[in-house]
């Protein structure tokens, strides 16, 4: 899990000023969320799970004072591997996350994500329906509160080192159902979904065996995702066409180059506007006073 590992990429350097970090979402469940309630695929470690029981799963982590401690304890972690090597003018710098729908419009009641190359689904058609996609971003903001509050408290006696990044704001009017759906080269839509490559990604799916075990509903065997991500990429080996593929299906409901410019501008006028410290006053010597 992103907090639990405590991934730290990419590497420090010598004397790192700032570090900027995305977490939380893997810890929640977020690929199941996707996966089950948006594109209607099951899950691979529990072919049983439904998208009522994983957003039921995910608002209780995201809301847990676990998900709120495992945090902090990554920034203090963090925190003090920086001052370590930098000093008090060290920072970290939390990214928060981008609400995914419109959830005001009734357009998208009956539109489904589901992709067309998925022939093994055994998965009821999931729709974006105003109560699920409502669901979904309450998650998302339930989220940024949760590493809002975590940033406060491991700020606690290291004020002006650690800052929370939301950009949910600039991302209005550039969620999904913003405009018809489904869409994937609307480029006014900031996140990536499958797009009309769909025949290509079925054509490679089919042929590797260990997927077919999993989603094909012959046999009992699961992995995790990261297994599936792991099994993906060795069938693709060295062919560009399938590691391309592999993108497609690992970037989904991320944010596009649109997207991370946004959050790149926040990021960098956040960074500009607190890490300059002016230098501290000085009397001045005896005979150097200018009047």
């Amino acid at each position: 899990k992103q907090l639990t590992r405590g991934y730290l990429r990419p590497s420090w350097g010598d004397r790192p000023e700032f570090v900027s970090l995305s977490m939380g979402g893997n810890d929640i469940g977020f690929k199941e969320l996707v996966t089950l309630c948006i594109y209607s695929i099951p899950n691979p470690m529990d072919p049983f799970m439904e998208c009522a029981d994983a957003l039921s799963r995910s608002q209780r982590l995201v809301n847990s004072r676990k998900f709120v401690n495992d945090a902090i304890k990554v920034l203090i972690a963090t925190l003090e591997q920086g001052t370590s090597r930098r000093g008090d003018s060290f920072k970290i710098y939390v990214t928060g996350y981008a609400q995914f729908f419109n959830e005001q419009t009734t357009q998208c009641n009956d539109v489904s994500f589901r992709p067309s190359f998925l022939k093994m689904m055994l998965k009821e058609k999931q729709y974006l329906t105003l109560e699920k996609r409502r669901a979904l971003n309450k998650i998302a903001r339930d989220l940024n509160a949760g590493l809002r509050e975590a940033v406060m408290r491991a700020s606690i006696g290291a004020a002006g080192q650690i800052f929370f990044i939301d950009y949910d704001r600039q991302f209005q009017g550039h969620r999904f159902c913003d405009r018809v759906e489904p869409n994937p080269n609307d480029a006014e839509t900031w996140f990536f979904t499958y797009g009309a490559n769909q025949a290509a990604i079925g054509n490679f799916l089919d042929s590797i065996p260990q997927v077919q075990e999993v989603f094909g509903g012959h046999s009992n065997r699961t992995m995790s995702y990261a297994e599936l991500v792991q099994v993906i990429a060795e069938a693709a080996g060295n062919d560009q066409e399938k590691r391309d593929i592999l993108v497609d299906l690992t970037r989904v409901f991320h944010p596009k180059l649109a997207g991370h410019r946004i959050i790149e501008r926040r990021l960098r006028d956040v960074v500009i506007a607190t890490r300059a410290r002016p230098p501290p006053l000085r009397d001045a010597p005896v005979g150097d006073a200018k009047a």
